[in-house]
């Protein structure tokens, strides 16, 4: 099943706010419903207030980052975590591995790999 047939409840945290825009857009165009929100703070009461198939997490941001949203939100066990980052650190993908992330997208990226991941992914 791909994720033009199946329409997924995406969070994307993300401090790059164009980039958030281009995702949302993006991800809308193929059906999904999308939330985007530019901290870990605020992205942990996201996924404690709705459920969603994937979030799709940056690493690096001001504040918290990437391996904080991963020790502090309620993940429900159905939500896939895709790391999202340009910080490619094996250290940090281990670790976000280790927490529960099921795979990482590398910074840029573009909407066919996105999508690929997604699919991959995808519930």
């Amino acid at each position: 099943m791909t994720t033009e047939n199946k329409k997924m409840r995406i969070l994307i945290m993300d401090d790059d706010h164009a980039l958030l825009e281009a995702l949302r857009q993006m991800l809308e165009q193929h059906e999904h419903e999308v939330h985007t929100v530019d901290n870990a703070k605020e992205a942990v009461v996201k996924v404690a207030e709705t459920d969603f198939d994937i979030v799709m997490a940056d690493y690096r941001m001001p504040g918290e980052d990437g391996i904080w949203f991963m020790k502090n939100a309620d993940l429900k066990r159905t939500t896939k975590v895709l790391l999202c980052t340009a910080y490619a650190n094996r250290e940090v993908i281990k670790q976000m591995f280790e927490l529960g992330a099921c795979g990482y997208l590398i910074k840029p990226f573009d909407e066919e790999e996105v999508l690929r991941n997604l699919d991959f992914h995808g519930v």
